[in-house]
């Protein structure tokens, strides 16, 4: 049987490890803001707004579900999710 300090040792370790992984995992992109990202307040994001937050074209194209070429709050969560998943490297429409 092992003695007490040395398990007490690994859960220091452990517990170190949590603390510095814990935030860079939680750092990957945020979803952005829908009224951060509305920048002139219309209430509909635009091809360039939404590219201007880092969005992929590709991705409020698949967003975009009634095709007006703008999107609404529904519309944006569903482009902000895809497009994190193309720059992560994920499969794309159609794919």
């Amino acid at each position: 049987m092992k003695p007490v300090s040395h398990h007490i040792r690994n859960l220091a370790l452990l517990y170190a490890l949590g603390a510095f992984a814990a935030p860079a995992a939680l750092a990957g992109s945020p979803m952005p803001d829908f009224k951060a990202t509305d920048v002139n307040g219309d209430g509909r994001i635009s091809l360039e707004e939404f590219q201007a937050a880092g969005g992929a074209e590709a991705a409020f194209a698949e967003g975009d579900a009634n095709g007006d070429k703008v999107l609404s709050r529904e519309e944006f969560i569903r482009a902000a999710l895809g497009s994190d998943r193309m720059q992560a490297g994920g499969p794309k429409k159609g794919e």
